[in-house]
């Protein structure tokens, strides 16, 4: 048993079809291995020789691709973003996979890193948005993964609105919110948004040529030139030699009009500063098509920002908590397919983890097996009732190394990790008995 249940797995992977009755029998149970061992090896995934095998042929079959195995999930969460009273924040953002030391692995291709080989991907995670800021991962609303023929980047920077074109019309104006950091600064992309009502909240990068109060100026001389309208403090972690503890943000916005050799807007876009007097280098510049009206506006639309942290955070669950950079094939297609089911797996990983932040005091009960919270209690000599999901969470971290000082914060990835799977080899030790 896991975190992932068999009803979980079960609703994101059993109405993948691949054209064959065996193959889509057999995505069940590479499935429920990749859910079980997310962390190990192909052949540490299994019990026998036999299923390893039949993985590998899964994998090589040439319908067994990574949107292939991953439709039926995006459709699961689509829904269950349409059935949100909620908004839904999709947040967007790339990253590599590195293989650099797999030498006998073929058909990778460069990434940004010197000595690069790997996969690319692009990835859109979908979260529910609560009236309090708070954040429930659903899914991966779409995730294209590919393999780069040069150094050149091509038409990378069409994925941003492509995404948008693949998940399909919200079900009302701006009630779904694509979200993304400087590399989603694109023109192109605002034109879609907008054809599509979809809502954005973006990091800006380019200095670009605006038009404002009548006027034509340089975005990033007229948005610090704005009166600060608002203030709220936000906590931030020790960085250099910045220690943690709160800040006090200044908050300003306003409405210009992008004038851009590509065309001009139809409608102005709002602009807000985030930054502090007393940290130079702190400093947001975020562009939206959503409304701000006031103080409690702007915050809602910083809050969203801040949510995009959770795509940072997914890709931990991906490279520390399901080890993919760790994963040894043969054919860069094989790792595709590996991506299919461990990029599913990797949201359930971060889900969890998210459960046990944002609901600290929920009973345990309700992220794991009752056998899993019978063998940490046991092991670390203390009664398992009312254990609530961070006590769990936190004795697991203690197997993997976590002090869990008063002092400490909460467990990493890395930690935790290394606790599960602890755990994971002692329930197999206790089965055997």
């Amino acid at each position: 048993m896991t975190v992932m249940d068999k009803i979980w797995i079960r609703r994101n992977f059993s109405r993948v079809d691949l054209g064959d009755l065996r193959l889509n029998r057999r995505t069940l149970k590479v499935a429920e291995a990749c859910a079980r061992r997310p962390d190990a090896s192909l052949p540490g995934k299994f019990d026998k020789w036999a299923a390893v095998k039949g993985a590998y042929r899964l994998f090589d079959h040439p319908e067994a691709t990574h949107p292939a195995i991953q439709t039926t999930h995006w459709q699961e969460t689509i829904a269950q973003a349409r059935e949100s009273s909620d908004p839904i924040l999709f947040i967007q953002d790339g990253s590599e996979l590195l293989y650099n030391n797999h030498r006998y692995t073929f058909n990778l291709g460069p990434t940004a890193d010197s000595q690069g080989n790997g996969m690319m991907i692009h990835t859109c995670l979908a979260t529910r948005f609560a009236s309090d800021y708070s954040t429930e991962v659903l899914g991966l609303g779409y995730q294209k993964c590919w393999i780069r023929s040069d150094e050149k980047k091509g038409k990378e920077s069409t994925l941003w609105a492509r995404s948008l074109e693949e998940i399909g019309l919200p079900p009302k104006p701006h009630h779904w919110i694509s979200v993304g950091d400087r590399g989603n600064d694109i023109f192109a992309f605002f034109k879609e948004a907008k054809k599509l009502d979809w809502g954005f909240v973006v990091r800006a990068k380019h200095n670009r040529h605006i038009e404002a109060d009548g006027k034509k100026k340089r975005l990033h001389s007229w948005v610090r030139a704005l009166t600060t309208k608002s203030s709220f403090p936000i906590y931030l972690r020790a960085r250099g030699k910045e220690f943690s503890g709160d800040v006090e943000l200044q908050l300003s916005w306003a409405q210009a009009t992008i004038t851009s050799s590509y065309g001009e807007l139809e409608n102005p876009l709002t602009y807000l500063r985030v930054y502090s007097t007393g940290r130079r280098e702190l400093e947001w510049i975020l562009v939206t098509n959503l409304r701000v009206e006031n103080a409690e506006d702007a915050l809602r639309i910083v809050e969203m920002y801040r949510a995009r942290w959770l795509i940072e955070e997914y890709h931990k669950a991906l490279k520390s908590g399901c080890k993919i950079e760790e994963c040894q094939m043969r054919y860069a297609h094989r790792l595709q397919a590996l991506l299919g089911f461990l990029g599913i797996v990797a949201t359930k990983l971060l889900a969890s983890k998210e459960f046990c932040r944002l609901q600290p005091m929920q009973s345990a009960i309700k992220v794991v097996s009752k056998e899993m919270i019978i063998m940490v209690t046991r092991y670390f000599k203390i009664s398992r009732q009312g254990l609530t999901a961070r006590e769990f969470w936190r004795l697991v971290a203690r197997l993997g190394g976590f002090l869990a000082r008063k002092s400490d914060g909460n467990p990493g990835w890395q930690t935790t990790w290394k606790g599960f799977m602890r755990l994971q080899d002692m329930m197999l030790g206790f089965s055997l008995i």
